[in-house]
This record gives C-alpha cells, sequence and structure tokens, in this order.
C-alpha cells in the first residue's frame, strides 16, 4: 500500500509523539465526562460515545511541558510493545527483516523509500512570544532545561542537564547576551525533541539499506531578527 514515506519535523520515536501515561489520560477524560469504571479493566468507549461533540471537546488535559496529551500509546495491538521497549533493536524486525519474531510490524520498513525532513529550529512552539523577541538570561536557560530533562529522560537527569549546558554553550563568547541564550536554548530543544529521534529513524532504516534521503528547510522569515530559522 505505502511505497514511500515523508517525515516531516517529527517521528513516532519524539517525547512528544507518544503517550507515557495513558491511564492518567483515561482518568481525568472519566472524571470530567462521568463515564466511571474500572481504570484497567472497564472500556469507556461505549460511554464516550453517548456523549456530545462539546462535552469530549470541554474535556481539559494539562500535559507534562514538552509531552503529549492526546496522543497514541503503546497498546500492544496497533503499537506493539516490542518495538517502543528497551529490546534490543538488533532482535526487531526493523533491522533483522524477521516477519515472525517482536517488531515484525515493521519488517518492510526498509523496503519503502524515506524522506525525512527538517528546518533549521523545530522549537519556537516552546517559547513565549516575548522570549522569542527579547532572549532571556541563564537562570531562565536553566530553568527550561532542567523542565525538558526532567519530562523527557527517567534517568541520569543531572548528567544529561550538565552535558546539555557544556555543549551548547558558546565558550568563545566572553559574555554571552539574552538573545545568544535564547538561541542555544532552541537549539536544544530542537535537537533533543525533533532531530536526534528522526535522524535516527532514518539511520535506523539505512542500516537494512533502505534508500533514505534528507531534506534540510532553511527558509528565512522575515522576523529573522528573532526567528533564526
Amino acid at each position: 500500500l505505502l511505497h514511500r514515506v515523508i517525515l516531516l519535523s517529527g517521528s513516532g520515536l519524539s517525547p512528544w509523539a507518544i503517550q507515557r501515561d495513558p491511564l492518567a489520560v483515561k482518568r481525568k477524560v472519566a472524571e470530567q465526562t462521568g463515564c466511571h469504571g474500572d481504570l484497567l479493566e472497564d472500556d469507556i468507549a461505549p460511554c464516550l460515545r453517548g456523549k456530545s461533540l462539546q462535552e469530549l471537546l470541554d474535556v481539559r488535559l494539562e500535559p507534562l511541558r514538552f509531552l503529549p496529551g492526546f496522543a497514541p500509546f503503546v497498546d500492544g495491538a496497533v503499537i506493539a510493545s516490542s518495538v517502543m521497549s528497551s529490546v534490543s533493536l538488533s532482535d526487531v524486525g526493523i533491522l533483522s527483516g524477521n516477519k515472525e519474531g517482536p517488531g515484525y510490524e515493521l519488517a518492510d520498513f526498509p523496503d519503502r523509500d524515506l524522506l525525512f525532513c527538517l528546518t533549521s529550529t523545530e522549537s519556537y512552539l516552546d517559547l513565549s512570544a516575548q522570549d522569542l523577541e527579547f532572549g532571556f538570561n541563564e537562570t531562565r536557560r536553566d530553568r527550561i532545561l532542567r523542565t525538558f530533562v526532567r519530562n523527557a529522560y527517567y534517568f541520569h537527569l543531572n548528567e544529561i542537564f550538565s552535558t546539555l549546558k557544556n555543549e551548547y554553550t558558546d565558550w568563545e563568547r566572553p559574555v554571552l547576551s539574552a538573545l545568544n541564550y535564547r538561541d542555544a536554548t532552541l537549539e536544544v530543544l530542537s535537537d533533543g525533541h525533533t532531530v536526534a529521534p528522526l535522524i535516527r529513524v532514518g539511520h535506523l532504516h539505512a542500516l537494512r539499506g533502505g534508500r533514505s534521503y534528507f531534506l534540510h528547510f532553511r527558509h528565512q522569515t522575515s522576523e529573522r531578527d528573532y526567528y533564526p530559522q
């Protein structure tokens, strides 16, 4: 059915693409719609079908920053747990070509041409308009990075934060301006939640001999003074 794939500014490996705590979402939906029942065992879909469109639209979630609200989750059926778990990538279908073992759903992935596309900065929506225009100081930069690391990763949080802070600081500049901190923060967030996961998909695709193509979109906006794309 599918012969070619285009991934634009994201993939299923991005932290914002998969809901890691679907039961929490189910609980909030049940509480706000009155569709109560056993959180693990009961299917609330029949109850939700009886609600009006406005009642469903009125459901409000408060997801952690940089993470999704309503999003696909690993249910073991549509999305297999073996694909998203810590199983060695060499053991799943995406690398082995095995159409019977774990990850067999992706066994044909290398047979499809893949074009993955990125812009220079993928994180504009993560900052406010004021932050984008005027920048911010080091303290706010650190606060944003700590929030991202805490919500996107599970282990070695202090080490990850220290590494990001070190690698994305321009040590050749004796004094960093508010705009320098803004630009560095945009780069960290772009690489962390979009660029690195997307390039990983391309790498996995190429390891099995798939034909991969990379596109970098570098359009310069009229507001380039504070939108450095």
